[in-house]
């Protein structure tokens, strides 16, 4: 595999192999571009973010969740005991990874054992499983000290891809995160040139066999500026598309080449409240500011048919979501009182508090613009803090660098609403999703409550997390903003395209065709 692109040689290298490549597909018409953001992580034991819809192609997990079933990947059954604590999954026969090593009970004893042991971002999933036992080479026992849905973990968009044991040991994390990747996956990848593109090639070998309209080539470009975005898509150099701006939708729609997806989705966006940092450590000031918000005009404006106004923390299609939350109505004279009910009233009379705000791309600049605006009706002056991401990450989990106010778009890392919760919300350290800094032990007691109960009493395990939800929304530590829908723009030559929901904007090559 090629390492990240650092010098012009190893560019030069990189470009002649891309273009043969991109020549041979074309000439078949086989090459497919598909929009994507930047990479964070590249380990897929470590990567909870947006690398997963890529690193879907390369990697695969046993199971995949399926609007409400489980469908056999790498394993073909499994099985539970009575109490939900021993677990027994029949392992797919044949399957190689792209190095040529061979998939088994091995292998996924050590891919989940690396998850844990290297502890982080997904590994919060796996804890329950105590001990992976490897029945025969082709069945793994899960064990686990309490009932646990490991049916569901197993089929995470985060965590439970399966590695090469003997290669993974070789190079370790670091090799991954210099942009290298070998998994079971109908794609392999064969280079990564750093905010630019990732090219993927089929694999000849894999196991679900090919048919001749798929696609040979998949790149990945990184596409920064919707207008940029826009015209790729309209010239053919691009055949899927995200984030164009809602007044820029029925332009783009013109085109008779360009359809649009909308679906279901596990997403749902929220504006973080700093709970621990001035002035919006005091409740008073963040009720303020939720008041101030006319959230109902804002997700009109800026979302269109690609959202609707979200009621809490959990997206409608998620378990446990409750439609009954008491939250805030948009109130800016009920904002007001609030302010002078806090302790910072005499600076803010004084026109001595502001607040920051976080924006870190050009369809957040829109969110963050009209936050500025409402705010200041209020009497509340922010200033945007416009660092790019991957930077912003860096800065939000810092507690005294992350700003007073940010917005996450969240989703599930599996078919609970337990990664909500855990991750956004749980006083844990590092921190990686609690931009609000959020403590209290009594919310996360209860959560834990709920997830024990996921594998044995989904009815009281959705009523514990309804119950949760209602605290965050007491102790006002996010605005609601919107539950999305997932939304692709694309060339209409593309056929096969289906959104699963748990899995995030997740583009699966494999089902795609001409």
């Amino acid at each position: 595999m090629l390492k990240r692109i650092k010098t012009s040689l190893v560019l030069m290298i990189v470009s002649v192999l891309v273009f043969g490549l991109v020549a041979i597909a074309s000439a078949k018409d086989n090459i497919i571009n598909l929009y994507m953001y930047q990479i964070r992580h590249w380990d897929p034991h470590v990567c909870t973010s947006d690398g997963a819809r890529l690193l879907s192609n390369i990697y695969e997990t046993l199971l995949i969740y399926d609007n409400g079933k489980l469908i056999p990947v790498l394993a073909t059954s499994w099985e539970s005991s009575p109490d939900g604590k021993v677990w027994t999954f029949k392992l797919r026969e044949g399957v190689k990874f792209h190095n040529g090593e061979k998939f088994n009970a091995t292998a996924v004893k050590y891919s989940l054992e690396r998850v844990k042991r290297m502890n982080e971002g997904p590994a919060w999933m796996f804890e329950p499983i105590n001990k992976i036992e490897i029945v025969d080479e082709y069945t793994v026992k899960m064990i686990c000290e309490n009932p646990t849905a490991v049916d569901l973990i197993m089929s995470s968009y985060y965590g439970a891809y399966m590695l090469p044991p003997k290669l993974t040991e070789e190079k370790g994390t670091k090799w991954f995160q210099e942009g290298n990747g070998v998994g079971t996956g109908p794609y392999q990848l064969v280079a990564y040139e750093t905010g630019v593109q990732v090219v993927m090639k089929k694999f000849d070998d894999y196991w679900g066999g090919w048919k001749p309209n798929q696609f040979d080539l998949a790149i990945f470009k990184v596409v920064n500026e919707p207008s940029t975005g826009i015209q790729l898509l309209k010239r053919g150099e691009l055949d899927t598309l995200e984030k164009v701006p809602v007044d820029l939708v029925p332009g783009l729609l013109a085109d008779p080449k360009i359809r649009v997806d909308y679906s279901d989705s596990v997403v749902n966006e929220w504006y973080d409240l700093h709970t621990r940092k001035a002035p919006t450590d005091d409740i008073n000031v963040r009720k303020a500011i939720i008041h101030a918000v006319n959230t109902e005009e804002l997700v009109t404006t800026l979302l269109g048919k690609s959202g609707s106004v979200a009621k809490g923390p959990l997206p409608p299609s998620i378990p446990g979501y409750s439609p009954n939350l008491k939250g805030y109505e948009y109130n800016p004279e009920k904002a007001m009182e609030y302010l002078k009910k806090s302790k910072y009233a005499d600076q803010w009379a004084k026109g001595e508090m502001k607040v920051s705000i976080s924006s870190w791309s050009s369809i957040t600049d829109s969110y963050f613009v009209y936050m500025q605006a409402a705010l200041k009706k209020v009497g509340i002056e922010a200033k945007i803090d416009k660092t790019p991401w991957p930077a912003a990450w860096d800065k939000m989990i810092n507690i005294k660098e992350c700003p007073q106010i940010t917005i996450q778009a969240w989703w599930a890392d599996y078919a609970t609403p337990s990664g909500w919760f855990v991750k956004a919300w749980f006083d844990i350290d590092p921190i990686e999703g609690n931009w609000a800094y959020y403590q209290n032990p009594e919310f996360e007691k209860t959560v834990k409550k709920a997830m024990l109960l996921e594998a044995t009493d989904k009815k009281q395990s959705n009523a514990l997390y309804e119950k949760a939800q209602q605290m965050l929304m007491d102790d006002a530590a996010l605005l609601p903003l919107a539950d999305k829908r997932n939304t692709v723009f694309m060339n209409k030559r593309i056929k096969g395209f289906r959104h699963l929901p748990i899995y995030n904007g997740a583009y699966w090559i494999y089902k795609l065709h001409l």
